[in-house]
């Protein structure tokens, strides 16, 4: 008789595998991460078992039933699962996830970033431009894009605008600003996730070459 375990942390990436009863596999990213600073949502179902549970520093269980995982400090975090068999014999289960923080969410413009610092657009590009959030190397599913506010700044003109759309304001201040000029977009405001708590967004820098 066979006893699997899937806990899924809403990554894209999952595999399956049949291995004696006594085990049981947990499917992640090939990666095998859990987020620090956030509550790592876990689907689980047990096969052939009368029942389970599932604890340890971190896990939690929401009033729909549904379990998470929000690691704590070190490198590593552990998962215990026990399982009682139809014959009534419990098993118990450890299984260890490397623990990473959240990368830094960038700032973009038309989804466009700059990997040294400075972005080259032309003024063209800034039409009905939309300012966007990207977190790099981030494997679930759910992310920080929704710009609430933003500055644009030309030397010493600065600009607020509600929402994530360059507007005409601003726009009208880029098509008179100078070739080789730089343009900051900063004060990115924006609705962060469920239990997530990021740090200021970095200004973003465009060189004008037209």
């Amino acid at each position: 008789m066979k006893y699997i375990i899937f806990l899924l942390f809403s990554f894209s990436i999952y595999a399956q595998d049949t291995i004696p009863a006594t085990k049981s596999v947990i499917a992640l990213d090939k990666m095998n991460v859990v987020y620090r600073g956030i509550a790592n949502p876990i689907s689980l179902a047990v096969n052939d078992a009368k029942s389970y549970k599932v604890y340890g520093k971190g896990v939690s269980k929401d009033e729909n039933g549904n379990y998470f995982l929000s690691p704590g400090t070190g490198l590593t975090t552990k998962v215990y699962v026990e399982i009682t068999k139809i014959d009534d014999t419990v098993v118990f289960e450890e299984h260890e996830f490397r623990i990473k923080g959240i990368p830094f969410p960038i700032a973009t413009i038309n989804d466009e970033y700059s990997t040294n610092g400075i972005l080259v657009l032309f003024k063209d590009n800034f039409k009905d431009a939309t300012i966007r959030l990207k977190i790099p190397d981030f494997y679930l599913e759910y992310n920080a894009r929704e710009i609430t506010s933003f500055s644009v700044s030309y030397k010493k003109k600065v600009i607020y605008i509600e929402g994530n759309k360059i507007n005409k304001e601003a726009l009208d201040l880029i098509l008179k600003a100078k070739k080789n000029s730089f343009i900051i977009i900063n004060n990115i405001k924006f609705k962060q996730p469920p239990n997530v708590d990021y740090r200021k967004i970095e200004p973003l820098l465009i060189k004008l070459v037209d």
